[in-house]
């Protein structure tokens, strides 16, 4: 019988043949134009040039190799290179918010070429209930103007980025790669402040990658020698601000801890162990008293967790101890803390009393809980607190709110900003992740430890945030929900690998044709 036209392997090595030289003049075309375009664009801008160049390969890239743009989103995102490239650089604000956009590439191929389904991560409907929360607080708020402002940041850099981030990392091996996205981009946070600090640089801020917040604390430096005043400059690294660097930095140290106790290859081991150590230097150098209530608060977590036996407790205690040895000035700024009790207190000494930045804290803490009470159900609208800190805060106060100030709680201005619904679902949200986390852990820990390590890394990260978010409200919120949709990939691939493992295997073809009555 005669072979089909159609079916020639001639004809049809033919047509891919001519295909071929097809598709190339297009790409060839398409890259010549984009090379003519960057080219008047540098001549008139040259930054908007570079900054087009780099996202042009980058995007190319990404085309290549879908999952490297998860990891160049997740690396500038942490860095803050973009936000700095716009404040100091002058790079177009447009560009600086659109590289989340990458992402799109690993979701488009999961979507529509692999045809996976999309991830509902568990705590999306509670974020959801949160935006309707926000929108229908900044309906009736008392600048609309300005709390629906704050109700797009919540959508973009809260929803959206949780539902890409929750898509975009589907598999162990994305995690794997986003924890280390996450280790490498706290290498250029930790070592310029580093050197910013054994050089004592502090008016150089070295291309914002190193900054400085407010003058600092008085230390005991200088004082045996019969010196002046000596300063302890709190450094804020590319974030700008002091106490938001030491909880971003703090994050670090979990996934770099864990990085180090699951890589099987030494230079991994190695590599991580001095990400963490950065990172922990970091950590550090902001003087954050918030941050060491969370450090300790992760620790606990680890002990209950069983992570830590006594050789890895001296580990960590070393480490601790080598940082307090290397940066005294923090021992200084921790011991500060017991002067907190005076507050409640009808004796104490003058070295006892509380400095301004405390009462100033608790000051609006207390606003914020007046305000809640006031406004029990929704709240004052997304963003309206600062409107009415003065009011509120000025009632009993241990230090005198001037201006529009924030809560200076995580929890506190979600409740005076969204009420009791708003509250609810943002804790919902967490709740729901921290369990989807343990229950993956839980599930890999036999099967497949390296997973569950990094399940582990992710839940310690989260901790860290909400422990720290006590006090601290959400500003920078995209570092938050980038580690809550982290802790809910990893749960939904921790999980689906739990289920994979526990499925009983195919019958071979030979023993299903047999047990059909067939014949092998």
């Amino acid at each position: 019988m005669d072979r089909p036209p159609d079916s020639s392997p001639d004809r049809t090595s033919a047509r891919t043949d001519d295909a071929a030289p097809k598709t190339s003049r297009l790409a060839l075309a398409v890259l010549v134009a984009g090379a003519l375009v960057l080219g008047v664009l540098s001549a008139r801008d040259p930054l908007l040039g570079l900054v087009l160049s780099v996202l042009g390969v980058v995007s190319l890239f990404a085309l290549r190799v879908p999952d490297a743009a998860s990891y160049a989103v997740l690396f500038l995102l942490y860095s803050n290179i973009p936000a700095v490239g716009v404040a100091f650089h002058g790079v177009p604000k447009v560009l600086a918010g659109a590289f989340p956009l990458l992402l799109s590439v690993p979701l488009a191929r999961d979507l529509f070429l692999k045809r996976e389904p999309p991830v509902i991560g568990g705590a999306l409907p509670f974020l959801l209930l949160l935006l309707g929360v926000q929108l229908l607080g900044a309906l009736f708020a008392l600048d609309p103007g300005d709390s629906f402002k704050a109700l797009v940041t919540f959508l973009t850099e809260g929803v959206v980025l949780y539902v890409l981030v929750t898509n975009a990392v589907r598999s162990k091996a994305v995690l794997r790669g986003a924890t280390w996205a996450l280790l490498v981009a706290g290498l250029p946070m930790s070592l310029v402040p580093l050197y910013q600090q054994a050089t004592r640089t502090f008016q150089n801020n070295y291309g914002g990658l190193a900054q400085v917040d407010g003058l600092g604390f008085k230390t005991s430096e200088g004082a045996e020698e019969g010196g002046g005043e000596v300063r302890q400059a709190r450094l804020a690294g590319p974030i700008g601000e002091k106490n938001r660097y030491s909880q971003v930095m703090l994050m670090l140290v979990p996934l770099g801890l864990m990085r180090f106790w699951g890589e099987r290859k030494p230079l991994l081991r190695w590599g991580a162990l001095a990400c963490t150590g950065l990172s922990a230097l970091g950590f550090v150098l902001a003087f954050s008293r918030g941050g060491a209530f969370g450090l300790v608060c992760m620790v606990g977590v680890m002990v209950f967790m069983r992570l830590i036996d006594v050789r890895k407790f001296v580990f960590v205690a070393a480490g601790g101890a080598l940082l307090l040895a290397a940066l005294p000035q923090y021992w200084e700024r921790l011991a500060t803390i017991g002067s907190v009790t005076s507050l409640f207190s009808d004796e104490g000494s003058a070295a006892a009393e509380p400095d301004g930045a405390v009462k100033r804290r608790v000051t609006e803490m207390m606003a914020a809980v007046r305000v809640f009470v006031d406004h029990p159900l929704v709240g004052v609208g997304p963003g309206q607190f600062k409107a009415y800190s003065e009011e509120y805060g000025n009632i009993d106060a241990l230090r005198k709110i001037e201006t529009g100030r924030r809560a200076h709680s995580l929890f506190l201005e979600i409740a005076a900003e969204n009420g009791a619904l708003g509250l609810t679902a943002f804790v919902c949200a967490i709740l729901v992740t921290f369990v989807g986390l343990f229950a993956a852990r839980r599930a890999t820990l036999v099967e497949d430890p390296e997973l569950a390590n990094l399940v582990t890394g992710i839940l310690l990260a989260l901790v860290c945030y909400v422990t720290t978010g006590i006090f601290l409200h959400l500003s920078y919120m995209r570092y938050f929900y980038v580690v809550l949709a982290l802790g809910g990939a990893a749960a939904s691939v921790g999980l689906r690998a739990a289920r994979a493992a526990r499925a009983p295997e195919a019958p071979a073809p030979a023993a299903a044709a047999a047990s059909a009555g067939g014949v092998a």
